[in-house]
């Protein structure tokens, strides 16, 4: 359980349970509600002539597989800055936010709750593509020809994108 085991307002022993139509850590002797807010994460949709960019990456989780360029949005960023921000550190490319895609859930045994949002990423130069921070590649793959990606919520993205484009 760990940062959940005790209460932060008051000390006491926290309880798993129904509290106010959900199950969620309480505190049972003074009733703070203690919430498991997923972490929010921007994921890119960046398409150049029917091919989507992929990085491969350099770190776990998911340690050398394919993967949508995304990552955590910092305190204070917008999702858009968020997207950009890392769309820049792992690829060198500068883009701007086109579309909302939609979102997925998904819990990490390292981050805990992840709230993975869709994003679709217009960019005019692809020129000065190059890998960095914790990617190992950045490489566009023709759309009909993916890769298994590293997380099941990359792939529902993809799909989302898939069906839109195709409305």
């Amino acid at each position: 359980m760990g940062y959940l085991e005790f209460c932060s307002n008051c000390g006491e022993n926290n309880r798993f349970g129904e509290k106010d139509g959900n199950k969620r850590y309480f505190c049972s002797q003074c009733s703070t509600i203690h919430y498991e807010n997923p972490k929010p994460t921007a994921n890119l949709i960046c398409m150049h002539q029917n091919q989507l960019l992929l990085v491969k990456r350099a770190v776990d989780p998911g340690k050398g597989m394919w993967g949508l360029p995304g990552g955590f949005i910092e305190r204070g960023e917008t999702p858009e800055m968020g997207a950009q921000r890392e769309l820049l550190e792992e690829t060198n490319l500068q883009g701007s936010v086109s579309n909302f895609l939609g979102t997925c859930s998904h819990f990490n045994t390292v981050f805990g709750d992840i709230l993975l949002m869709g994003m679709e990423v217009q960019i005019e130069d692809w020129s000065s593509i190059k890998a960095g921070d914790d990617a190992e590649e950045a490489i566009l793959f023709p759309f009909d020809e993916l890769p298994k990606l590293a997380f099941p919520c990359h792939e529902k993205i993809v799909n989302m994108y898939r069906k839109k484009s195709l409305s």
